[in-house]
């Protein structure tokens, strides 16, 4: 997200995941929770698109996210969406055609990756809130 690493994407199948004797991906990451391969981003020159498949092998555990929404079937990317792989490798597509120092907030790309557990944690607050309040009702009277 700040631009320091950028990946151009070649044509045809591009995998993204840890590397092997077998395999060496183009976009090669490391850590807990990326597979061998992780995803794929297939470019198609003809009419300039750009398709991402999640890993087929478990989902969950091979975890990618495009916008905040966990990727269950191939999508196209569009120009600035936001894509998490494992659990803490945030990217932004960008297509240098319309912009190539397009940039987004790391930290919101964080809060809208993580979107379903600050929503839990923001309603726990609320009710730990309104608990108190009612019991300092209930002192009170």
């Amino acid at each position: 997200m700040t631009g320091m690493f950028k990946f151009p994407v070649a044509d045809g199948d591009n995998t993204i995941g840890k590397g092997n004797k077998g395999q060496k991906p183009a976009i090669q990451l490391s850590g807990v929770g990326i597979g061998a391969p992780h995803c794929v981003i297939s470019y198609n020159p003809e009419d300039r698109s750009s398709m991402i498949s999640p890993n087929t092998e478990d989902l969950k555990k091979y975890k990618v996210m495009v916008n905040g929404e966990l990727l269950t079937d191939p999508i196209r990317l569009t120009h600035r969406d936001r894509i998490l792989i494992g659990s803490h490798f945030y990217y932004q597509f960008v297509d240098p055609m319309i912009n190539s120092e397009e940039t987004f907030e790391y930290d919101d790309a964080v809060k809208e990756a993580n979107k379903d557990s600050i929503s839990v944690f923001q309603e726990s607050e609320d009710f730990s809130a309104k608990l108190k309040e009612m019991e300092e009702k209930i002192r009170q009277e």
